[in-house]
């Protein structure tokens, strides 16, 4: 799918526990409060099929890694965490209601996005916090 980061870098821009967050990046974070970036983490083949015509059937997850810099000050981190929660529960919630962007070109209705392992990655000497998680969708291409 061409454009799949911008995409989801879209997608993301809509999450109410994001609004105020930008601008947003590919591969690349500025050390600026509010800013947003998106890494790819590669995609890992979960599952490969082949039928007697030799058509292939692939179930894929592709990981992302989101970051987010907030200001950082002293007794602001439980809010911080709290914003990464609330985007977990939005990201498993629009999956669950096929508003998730899609990867795979087949069985779309099987597709799912989730995240995990939302935390405190770094603290930055110009007073900001970079906080960082997993984000993973799961789909079918076939071949």
């Amino acid at each position: 799918m061409p454009n799949t980061l911008q995409a989801l870098c879209d997608w993301l821009a809509g999450a109410p526990a994001l609004t105020g967050a930008g601008p947003w990046q590919v591969g690349d974070l500025d050390p600026v409060p509010g800013a947003a970036g998106v890494f790819a983490g590669g995609v890992q083949v979960l599952e490969h099929r082949a039928d007697l015509l030799g058509r292939r059937r692939l179930r894929c997850r592709a990981d992302f890694v989101l970051r987010l810099v907030r200001p950082y000050e002293a007794g602001t981190g439980a809010q911080d965490a709290d914003c990464l929660l609330e985007l977990q529960r939005w990201i498993g919630a629009q999956s669950a209601a096929g508003l998730a962007p899609a990867f795979g070109n087949a069985d779309t209705a099987s597709e799912h996005m989730y995240a995990e392992g939302g935390a405190l990655e770094r603290v930055g000497d110009e007073g900001t916090a970079v906080w960082a998680m997993t984000l993973h969708a799961e789909y079918t291409m076939l071949c």
